[in-house]
């Protein structure tokens, strides 16, 4: 511009800090703040595109598995660690027709266009093979993770967007359904299942006890006398859409859905009023056993919640038995054990349910402040037929007797199995040579109405299980 004396005036304004705005609001909008990837709307954005240009691609789904169990196990920087690392090698993947992104939470997505002579399975094991390598934590400790892939492709499985996206989510739970890492093609009659479960488990975030929730209890009786020195909750389902549902099945969506702390918390406060109750009427008063799912085991939130339940419901905590299910990942947890010491410290006793079916049985023994071993029913249903299983099954008996802990036999259905187990020193089974699971009302009359005429037998015990 021009001055009064003729001359002229530049004047320079620095951009570079409105530049650098820019980049990061366009990095906020697009990219993902702890992987650097793609996130969900620029990937959809791409996905949409490619559409519109009508090119053939397949969809790749993943979902880390177990990943918040992970969190609660190591902490809550260890999926960040976990995500991140997954991440940089995901990118190795990217190319024009290859696009990497991240969705939400655990979960990836890969949008790879077809090319000639490519199968896409052989993709999909490359891919699956990054999260092979195990994740080095701060503390150096390694650990191994799995993954879930659903695929989909465009346009042989939808010609929607939305459509394909949701194929794609589909194919990976279906993949879910195989312990380890799995990959799976989405198939319509996927669709039936996917739907039952999440049926199951917007039932699980409902009113359980309108929505059908309820537990039976099967006692355990002391073979020599016949005297009942014990029983096990079992939580049964009666779904109003699908009928009875089993507890396997249930429980492991509650446990991936995060619902297992709401459902385990419900039943607990239905038995613990039964069994104030039957103290009260009856002077019943049995030790017990809760089972955890491992997930639970390694919750200090939710053991907070546990005591709380114990103090208003007024039980006390000596007479409670937690019942850990045998599995070889749980030895390892210092969160778990460090819960589970703390149960220890105020009264409460350890047992392993279906102890002999997993990999780290000695393990546990070693590890844990073990109270009780609950021997599963595989090697009770082979007495008579398998002398190993025999063999084993005394040896397991024996090994109980000689670390002082407390047995019982898992489903016991005939006298030959029960006059065995007496025979090598497991007296207490649990069975329906004995009795079936019942209804607390029916249970109250063939047992607790008469407890107070047996009170001299001590430390009887009470098993409740989510299963």
């Amino acid at each position: 511009m021009s001055t009064e004396t003729g001359g002229l005036s530049v004047y320079f304004q620095d951009v570079s800090e409105r530049k650098r705005t820019e980049v990061q609001l366009v990095e906020s909008t697009y990219y993902d703040y702890l992987t650097g990837l793609p996130n969900r709307r620029l990937i959809i954005e791409t996905a949409q595109a490619l559409i519109e240009q009508q090119k053939k691609f397949s969809v790749f789904h993943f979902n880390i598995d177990n990943l918040n169990y992970i969190n609660a196990l190591y902490h809550f920087d260890a999926g960040e660690r976990i995500m991140k690392k997954f991440a940089e090698e995901l990118k190795g993947f990217s190319s024009k027709t290859c696009h990497v992104g991240r969705l939400d939470g655990n979960e990836f997505i890969i949008l790879r266009e077809v090319t000639p002579n490519e199968e896409t399975a052989n993709i999909a094991e490359q891919m699956a093979e990054v999260f092979a390598r195990p994740v080095v934590l701060k503390d150096s400790q390694k650990i191994h993770v799995s993954v879930s892939i659903g695929i989909a492709s465009f346009p042989f499985d939808a010609q929607i967007l939305e459509e394909l996206i949701s194929c794609a989510d589909i194919a990976m739970h279906e993949a879910k359904e195989v312990p380890g890492s799995f990959h799976s093609f989405f198939n319509p009659s996927m669709r039936t299942s996917y739907n039952r479960k999440s049926a199951i488990e917007k039932g699980l975030k409902g009113n359980l006890k309108e929505n059908g929730f309820y537990y039976v209890l099967q006692p355990q009786i002391d073979g020599n006398t016949g005297q009942i020195v014990g029983a096990e909750v079992l939580s049964r389902w009666i779904h109003p859409e699908f009928g009875e549902i089993s507890p396997p099945e249930f429980i492991q969506i509650a446990e991936e859905s995060g619902e297992i702390f709401s459902l385990t918390s419900h039943l607990l406060a239905e038995v613990f009023t039964q069994i104030k109750e039957w103290q009260n009427r009856f002077g019943w008063n049995l030790k017990t056993a809760i089972n955890m799912t491992p997930s639970l085991l390694s919750n200090p939130t939710f053991f907070d919640n546990f005591f709380e339940l114990l103090d208003r419901f007024e039980v006390p905590s000596h007479l409670i038995e937690i019942e850990i299910t045998e599995q070889a990942e749980l030895t390892y947890s210092s969160k778990t054990l460090e819960n589970l010491l703390l149960c220890k410290s105020k009264g409460i006793s350890i047992a392993i349910d279906d102890f002999g079916t997993g990999f780290s049985m000695i393990s546990y023994l070693t590890h844990f402040p073990i109270n009780k071993i609950k021997i599963d029913k595989s090697f009770v249903q082979k007495i008579g037929q398998n002398r190993k299983s025999e063999a084993v099954l005394t040896s397991l008996i024996h090994l109980a007797h000689s670390i002082e802990c407390e047995l019982v036999a898992e489903g016991v259905e005939t006298l030959a199995e029960s006059q065995f187990l007496q025979e090598n020193g497991c007296p207490v089974h649990q069975g329906y040579f004995y009795d079936k699971p019942l209804a607390p009302d029916a249970f109250e009359r063939n047992y607790v109405q008469d407890f107070i005429k047996i009170k001299r037998w001590k430390n009887y015990h009470m098993t409740i299980l989510p299963l």
